[in-house]
């Protein structure tokens, strides 16, 4: 099979300099990196000369949703309000990166309930979504705003790969779309991985995140990357694969207060790298 092109989010490095990602990007091997949506924390002029300086490109802004500021789905109409703008800004920062891809979570990261009801909260996070797709369409109609699904423990409203592509689809905008997480959807497609990627086919797939059973890099659980590699071949995927585990099993909250070590995520990463590689040439038709 073709290899897909493969990325890094920038996240995983928690308070590391952009230079030292960047680098680290280069070194490894990968395509380009996803950054972590933060606008007012980001020099974007400096990151987009790293961006050139490695030949990195930046394939998506990955949006941050644990703030109650900046759920889409909330029930007070001033913390939606403040969503959009948010997004708005990943849009923006997405256009002065050169990315094609704004990855919104619809509701809070790490609040399993409802803010209303089911029905109430995706009707609010519909009418958000609108919004942000008009803003992206407006400025690159290239652009797409792609929905995270992501596990039953840690959101309430988005969690399988058909629950994203109905509130794309409710959206009515062509530049929404999904992003599944291997991860994730190990532990909600009930018809298996490779099965919700082929349901949903490269439609409504834009993006993917990569993560093994464990939520170690590719390669450290005991995922099946050959289905998967063949399942994405079999769609004709085009756009890049990312990872996003969690190094060293850590949780966020600890690879923010400094407790990465880098220099063994870089060696997963390799590793993960060179076994996915492996996989893809491995795969003969």
């Amino acid at each position: 099979m073709k290899e897909p092109k493969f990325s890094i989010n920038t996240w995983l490095f928690g308070t590391a300099s952009m230079d030292l990602i960047t680098k680290a990007a280069h070194e490894i091997g990968v395509d380009g990196i996803d950054i972590s949506g933060e606008p007012d924390a980001i020099d974007l002029v400096k990151t987009k000369e790293l961006l050139e300086k490695y030949n990195l490109k930046a394939f998506c802004i990955n949006g941050n949703y644990s703030d109650e500021n900046r759920v889409i789905c909330h029930s007070d109409a001033t913390k939606r309000a403040s969503a959009i703008q948010y997004c708005k800004a990943l849009v923006d920062m997405a256009l002065a990166l050169g990315s094609k891809r704004v990855l919104v979570v619809p509701s809070q990261v790490n609040r399993v309930t409802y803010f209303i009801d089911k029905e109430a909260d995706f009707k609010n996070a519909s009418e958000s979504l609108k919004e942000i797709a008009a803003y992206a369409e407006s400025k690159d109609k290239d652009l797409r705003i792609i929905v995270e699904c992501v596990n039953q423990y840690e959101v309430a409203l988005i969690r399988t790969v058909a629950d994203g592509i109905a509130l794309a689809k409710s959206t009515g905008y062509e530049n929404v779309r999904i992003v599944p997480d291997t991860f994730h959807m190990q532990l909600e497609e009930k018809d298996g991985i490779p099965g919700a990627i082929r349901s949903a086919g490269n439609k409504w797939i834009k993006h993917l995140h990569l993560g093994d059973n464990t939520r170690e890099v590719p390669g450290k659980g005991c995922m099946d990357w050959r289905a998967f590699m063949i399942a994405i071949d079999d769609i004709k995927y085009e756009d890049a694969l990312s990872f996003e585990p969690l190094p060293g099993k850590l949780t966020g909250d600890e690879i923010f207060a400094d407790k990465l070590d880098t220099n063994l995520l870089i060696a997963d990463l390799k590793y993960s790298f060179a076994f996915l590689k492996s996989v893809c040439a491995g795969i003969r038709y």
